[in-house]
Order: C-alpha cells, then structure tokens, then sequence
C-alpha cells in the first residue's frame, strides 16, 4: 500500500473541516455530494455539464483548463492506476467463465457454478487481489472528490468481493462498513457490524444456510439483514463479543462512530431548539418548549444517556483493545510515516478509511482531545 502524509492529509481535507463551525448537524457527513463538483476549482456549472474524466471516471472538470491542472498537480497517478486495475480485473474474469477443476467435469463458469466460493480455488485468487486493490483505488478517490458516485463504485465492488467468497478470505468486510459510513448509510453499517460479529465459519451446523445465501444471491444485491434505526440499539447487547480481545478494531471504530453522530445530532437539535426558544418570539411559547422537543426527539428511540455511556464504553474497548488507533485520529503523522516491514497493521488500515468520517462529527475530536492532548505521541513498537 503506498501512501504519503501529504496525499492522506489532502484526501480528509483535516485544515478545514472543523465540524463544530457548522450551523447545523443531522447524523450526516455534510461532504457528501450527490452531485459533483469541478475537481479543481470546486465550481459547479448550471449552464453546462461537467466533463468527467474518461479513463477513471471518477473525477469531474469544468474546463479544459481544469482538468489539465488537476491531472498534472495529482489526478495522474490515481486515474492511472484505476484504469490499470479495472483492465486486470477484466482480463482475470475471462479465463474464470471457462475453468477446468477436476479432469473429470467439464470447464466451469465460476461465476454461475462457484459464487459463495471463490477464497476456495487457487484459480481465483488474482482475480480477487485485483478487484480488492480496485476498491481500495475507488476509496482513494472517493475521499478526495467526495461525491456518492465514486462511493458507490467502491461499495459496489467490496460488496461482490463478499458475495462471491462467504469466508472473505481477502478480509473486505473491515472496510465496507466505513464506505457506508461516508454514504451516510448507518443503518446497514450497524447490520453489516452485527451480523459478521456473529458469525462464526466454524459452525458447520449455520454453514449450510450462510452458503446458500451467497449461492441463490444476484450481482448488486444487499445480502445482510437491514433493519430501520438498529444503529440506535445497545452495541454492547446486540454485540455481545464486542468486549473480546479479538474484536476487529475495524469494526469496533465504526461503532464508535455510529454512536458519536448519534450524540452529535441530539446536541445539535437540543442546541437549535434552545437557541430559538431564546429569541423573543420563542420566548412567547417557553411553556411548551419541553413538550416540543419531546416531539422531535423521540426519546424511546434514542435513549440519549445509553447512547453517551456507550459512545464512553467504546472508547475504553477500543484503547484497550489498541492503544495507537484513538491517539493516531488526532496526530496520524508517526503512523503514516513509519516504514512498515511486511503487511500494514490494522490501526493503519482503520486510520486510513476511518479518520474522515470520525473528524467530521462535532464534538468527536475534542472528546479525543480531553483524553489525549492535541497532538498525543504514542508508542509503534
């Protein structure tokens, strides 16, 4: 994995996205576009359309001009090597649709014969790192342009990856749940969460159903339970190994993170509906300012006091679980920069696809602070 302080500094944009300037805050990563901008001169045309690159097609342009700066400031090298990967993984599907893996059968179309197994077959396996490292490219640039377009082809290609090896041999599972955190889609992140946190590929007696719903599932489908506001329930119940030791670090920062917006938002609206109970005109109906906010704040729901008591629990998980990740959020530097031997460890990858979501919820950065210091050193072994 290559990468540089100044490319990931760049990427999450830490100079200005200080979120507690915000005027307003609802639960979402306000970065979000549904509809992209100029890559460089941040512009968007109403008399016209912007160009999109034509090789990655992630990244948009309002001129000529533009996407001639931004190609030779620092578009290059990523548009490059999406172009290059998506060919590999082309070129690696084909010989796939026809593979012999018994002399005794006829050649298989892995993809109608095999999908749920392809971790299993040596056949597959370049196949799988390409399309692995295409979407770690898609994240790449979906943290630098921020728009839902290029998020999606990240989710949409770490989603097949899942469907078509049950095991999740290439460990996918630990970003999918930051991509749908940067999609503002909490709900499936929590489901995703809660559901590989019970799984266990040992089971033989739950193997056969798990099999079977990779086997009958089509390309694009969403193949984990979803359920309307679970991200408001109890981690520590609906997750009842979040305290392991072995608990994915992964995914234990998502959760965080899910819980910390939640926070966020009940602050923010208790903050606007103060701020407006505080003008003349709201001082007119203070009477009814308790019943109001019982209105729009369902507490049933929400339960705002477990939500604070398992944003702390949390933390305390996670810090025992790995004391480099939280320190790491504020100063990312010596983890970045360190020259890594062999395989980048997890509080590198989580630092990576985890930072831009966490910086972005009020109040999260200085809750770390309190703890740790503005710029808090740590110990890389």
């Amino acid at each position: 994995m290559k990468f540089s302080v100044a490319s990931f500094l760049r990427s999450i944009r830490l100079d200005d996205s200080d979120p507690d300037k915000q005027p307003s805050y609802e639960g979402k990563d306000p970065r979000l576009q549904e509809v992209p901008c100029c890559a460089t001169c941040h512009s968007r045309p109403a008399a016209k359309l912007l160009m999109c690159c034509s090789r990655c097609k992630t990244a948009w342009y309002c001129s000529k001009e533009c996407q001639t700066a931004d190609y030779e400031s620092s578009h290059k090298s990523l548009c490059v090597s999406i172009a290059r990967t998506l060919k590999q993984v082309q070129q690696r599907t084909v010989p796939l649709r026809s593979t012999i893996i018994d002399v005794f059968l006829e050649p298989q179309n892995f993809f109608e014969s095999q999908v749920g197994l392809f971790g299993q077959f040596y056949q597959a396996q370049e196949y799988m790192t390409a399309r692995r490292h295409l979407v770690e490219l898609y994240v790449q640039a979906a943290n630098i342009v921020e728009t839902k377009s290029v998020w999606e082809k990240a989710l949409s290609h770490a989603l097949e990856l899942m469907r078509l090896d049950y095991r999740d041999v290439i460990e996918t599972r630990y970003v999918i749940p930051f991509i749908l955190l940067n999609l503002n889609r909490d709900d499936d992140a929590f489901d995703f969460i809660r559901y590989w946190m019970k799984i266990d590929l040992n089971d033989r007696s739950k193997l056969f159903d798990l099999m079977n719903r990779h086997f009958e599932s089509r390309e694009g489908e969403w193949i984990y339970p979803r359920n309307q506001n679970c991200r408001f329930r109890d981690v520590f119940e609906e997750c009842a190994n979040v305290n392991d030791r072995k608990a994915p670090l992964a995914f234990l920062v998502a959760l965080l993170i899910i819980k910390c917006r939640i926070v966020a938002t009940y602050d923010a609206t208790c903050g606007s509906m103060d701020l407006a109970f505080g003008t003349t005109s709201g001082q007119r109906i203070q009477e009814v300012q308790s019943t109001v906010k019982e209105l729009i704040l369902d507490g049933a729901l929400v339960n705002i006091q477990s939500q604070r008591q398992q944003v702390e629990r949390l933390l305390n998980v996670i810090q025992r679980r790995n004391a480099i990740i939280l320190p790491a959020f504020l100063n990312p530097t010596p983890l970045l920069a360190k020259k890594w031997q062999n395989a980048p460890n997890e509080a590198l990858l989580v630092l990576l696809h985890g930072t831009g979501c966490f910086v972005r919820v009020p109040g999260a950065k200085a809750m770390l602070e309190e703890r740790f210091g503005k710029e808090p050193s740590y110990n890389l072994g």
